[in-house]
């Protein structure tokens, strides 16, 4: 049971560092802010999915890998956010998108700045996290999208 609790302590505070737990933490929240929008309410359930699968993920890599941190969870956030914005368009209001590429901006900032003082493995994991948020959310639409077409 200690080694459970010390995982996840591990995991949810970079081993007990506060300079990069607050960091991470406030990126987490930039992530997440664009969603709390009201013009993104209609994709609620979507981020909620991508939210949730991200920290599965997280979190096993906590487990099987030692790793620390919440960084999968806030670059999936910030890949969907771009996939956002680029399949909705049109239908968002110009401060949304200012408030999502601001919030993009600062991940891919905050990206970068890893990037230079962890090795290249943290960069690399960034990335496919990124990704991982673009991929997550193209299932849940098509996922959506199938079950509007069978209901209808």
């Amino acid at each position: 049971m200690d080694d459970i609790i010390t995982t996840l302590f591990n995991g949810l505070t970079y081993g007990g560092d506060v300079k990069l737990s607050v960091l991470n933490y406030f990126l987490l929240a930039v992530a997440m802010m664009p969603f709390f929008l009201q013009a993104m309410r209609s994709i609620s359930k979507g981020w909620a999915i991508v939210f949730t699968i991200a920290f599965l993920i997280q979190s096993l890599f906590w487990f099987i890998l030692k790793a620390q941190g919440i960084s999968i969870v806030w670059n999936a956030l910030a890949g969907m956010l771009v996939l956002v914005v680029i399949r909705h368009r049109l239908y968002m209001l110009m401060k949304t998108k200012w408030m999502i590429l601001a919030s993009v901006a600062v991940v891919i900032l905050a990206d970068v700045y890893f990037g230079l003082i962890f090795p290249l493995i943290s960069t690399i994991a960034h990335v496919a996290a990124f990704l991982l948020g673009v991929v997550l959310y193209l299932l849940v639409e098509i996922i959506k999208n199938r079950k509007l077409s069978l209901s209808s």
